[in-house]
């Protein structure tokens, strides 16, 4: 006759191979490992990992990398008014994993539409240098890519904006016109005396005449990962600005309030791209995910800074909350 165990084992049984799945699948523990931490035989970690998928402890899923959203990529389109945008599903608790498909996406997408012989600006972020390393196209254009604003010192390479202009110059082909510039100056004397150089003349040309724009949206709440990217530039006179102005994102280092107007007296001496420049762009493509970054993308938006989205899932239903009620027309009006 069958008997029932008792609920206690069966919960101690149940933790016991939840830990054994976390250890292994999440922790990247071996099965050997997992055996000597715990105290028991390998065959009952390989037993124990085999019941942990039976019972739905472990669940295995298998995402198509080049899978979109087109029914939220059209809620994006009609609510705002885009030319067009593209979705993918990220994961909720693996931004880097998101940040990769975003960037797979947007490389997708470039590497469709971009004419062959454009000039490409180029912004910066972590999703954007994500765009960079899934360029992969058999088509060689002659491409003129130029950076949209000046470096910044010691920073991740996802923001080194020079780099990643080679980067794509030589994945898709063509040239790319460096920027030795810093992003940001003291005063204003020396911002004008860098605008006249011989060196940021041809960029500054480019930037009023460029074909296509591919940058990020920043979010800007002043945590300490601002503060860190923008090092010594965040002092306490322009965070308060910042505050006061109700700052919430930025695109190139310009920052933008909730409407999406500019914000000019936060970082205020700026070697980038003026956002009247970025808005007579014919194609602006913005990349940025994750539903914290909601804000940040309907600035951009509001501040008519976007034509084409390419986002997560998440972000992409956070914007919709966050813009309801809202039409292309308010928006833009």
């Amino acid at each position: 006759m069958f008997t029932r165990p008792p609920a206690r084992e069966t919960s101690e049984r149940l933790r016991f191979l939840h830990t054994v799945a976390s250890l292994y699948h999440l922790e990247g523990k071996t099965q050997a490992d997992i055996a000597d931490l715990l105290g028991v035989s390998r065959t009952r970690v390989l037993r124990a990992l085999q019941e942990a998928r039976h019972v739905g402890i472990v669940q295995i899923s298998v995402v198509d990398p080049s899978g979109t959203d087109e029914s939220l990529a059209h809620e994006l389109v009609a609510a705002f008014g885009l030319a067009s945008a593209v979705v993918v599903a990220g994961h909720p608790d693996d931004v880097v994993f998101t940040r990769r498909r975003v960037g797979a996406a947007a490389a997708r997408y470039l590497a469709d539409t971009l004419p062959d012989a454009a000039t490409l600006g180029l912004g910066w972020g972590r999703t954007l240098y994500e765009v960079t390393q899934a360029l992969d196209s058999d088509r060689r254009r002659s491409l003129r890519v130029v950076p949209l604003m000046g470096g910044l010192g010691q920073v991740a390479p996802s923001f080194q904006v020079h780099d990643m202009a080679r980067v794509v110059s030589e994945r898709l082909g063509g040239s790319w016109t460096p920027f030795y510039l810093p992003g940001i100056v003291d005063d204003a004397d020396t911002h004008a005396a860098l605008l006249a150089t011989a060196d940021a003349a041809p960029v500054r040309a480019a930037w009023s005449s460029l074909d296509v724009a591919l940058f990020g949206i920043g979010d800007v709440d002043l945590s300490r990962e601002l503060q860190v990217l923008f090092a010594t530039y965040l002092s306490e006179d322009v965070k308060h600005r910042m505050r006061r102005s109700g700052v919430v994102g930025d695109v190139c280092m310009r920052f933008l309030r909730a409407d999406g107007t500019a914000v000019d007296d936060a970082l205020r001496h700026l070697l980038a791209i003026e956002l009247d420049d970025l808005r007579r762009t014919p194609q602006k493509v913005a990349v940025a995910c994750g539903a914290e970054k909601a804000s940040a993308i309907l600035s951009a938006i509001r501040g008519e800074l976007v034509d084409t989205l390419v986002t997560d899932v998440s972000a992409a239903r956070a914007l919709l909350r966050a813009g309801a009620g809202h039409g292309p027309k308010e928006e833009r009006s």
